[in-house]
């Protein structure tokens, strides 16, 4: 906690002891905000599995910041506040990309995620569209 109150860079916006994972809410740079946990590795998988829907095209980042960004100022965002969390947009998005008929983007197998820094070789597609974005 020294370490980043001593860092011009980060800003501790809040500090939620009380959660069920003790997280920090951090400011970096002034711009971007952080969500910073320790000793938690049950999101890794979760986070291996985005990283490799992100790597079959550079759009669907674009398209999950997109929304995320939308519904940071449109209101709707936090589930602490009732709304959906970033998370659950981030899964709307790809939900969106696997259905619809203009990018049926593949369904990644869940089971191969471990949570590895890696994208497993089974899970390292190739895709492409020619939709809307």
């Amino acid at each position: 906690l020294q370490v980043l109150e001593a860092h011009s860079m980060f800003k501790i916006v809040e500090d939620v002891r009380a959660a069920r994972v003790p997280i920090l809410r951090l400011k970096f740079e002034q711009a971007l905000e952080v969500d910073l946990s320790f000793q938690n590795v049950e999101p890794l998988p979760n986070t291996q599995l985005l990283r490799a829907y992100a790597a079959l095209d550079p759009r669907v980042r674009g398209l999950v910041l997109l929304v995320k960004r939308w519904a940071k100022s449109a209101g709707v965002v936090g589930a602490q506040d009732g709304h959906l969390s970033p998370y659950a947009l981030t899964l709307m998005a790809i939900y969106f990309l696997q259905v619809s008929p203009c990018s049926n983007m593949p369904c990644l197998n869940t089971t191969l995620f471990d949570g590895d820094m890696g994208i497993p070789v089974q899970a390292q597609l190739s895709w492409s569209y020619e939709g809307l974005l």
